[in-house]
């Protein structure tokens, strides 16, 4: 994973963290914004390839297809060359079989890992339509919870509700697009 990172996106990780830490989402504790860039193929043609990857228990065809790399990162409980070490495992399964319709889906759109636990993210958000060919993913971790959990557990949160408000409050974290 490069480790080129915006301070002004570092800025807006944190922004996040505090944003969904106010809203009671309180054991979110890090933030990584990651760059998705298109390397090859149309939506048909990368879902097919990711699909026939499942379907015969091959590895996920991400590097392929899709450039991912890290844009800004906040962290309460490590910094990034720890992050950085232990992305290929903390960035799951599920997550991963979600970048396409995550890269060619309209925002606001939200992938989740069940599963997670520990250093493992939980949710990867995206709130923003696609610029320039490149799409914003925000990948969150709560070490102790799913985010999903806080779903269940706060039945006064409506999830169409947070993703909406959040998407109107994003505008404000100002994540520049800086180096497409």
């Amino acid at each position: 994973m490069s480790r080129q990172l915006s301070p002004s996106a570092n800025a807006t990780a944190e922004r996040i963290v505090r944003h969904f830490q106010k809203e009671g989402f309180d054991g979110i504790n890090e933030a990584l914004i990651l760059r998705i860039r298109l390397r090859k193929g149309d939506a048909l043609q990368v879902q097919a390839a990711f699909d026939a990857a499942l379907a015969s228990g091959s590895p996920l065809p991400l590097q392929e297809y899709f450039e991912i790399a890290p844009y800004g990162f906040y962290s309460q409980a490590r910094d990034f060359s720890a992050a950085s070490a232990e992305f290929r495992t903390d960035f799951g399964m599920n997550l991963r079989k979600g970048i396409p319709s995550l890269y060619f889906g309209p925002a606001p759109q939200v992938v989740d890992d069940p599963l997670a636990t520990g250093t493992k993210y939980d949710a990867m958000l995206k709130l923003s339509n696609n610029l320039d060919g490149c799409a914003l993913g925000i990948v969150l971790n709560d070490p102790n919870a799913s985010f999903f959990d806080y779903l269940g557990a706060h039945n006064h949160y409506d999830w169409s509700k947070v993703m909406g408000d959040f998407s109107a409050v994003a505008s404000a974290f100002g994540i520049e697009f800086e180096s497409l």
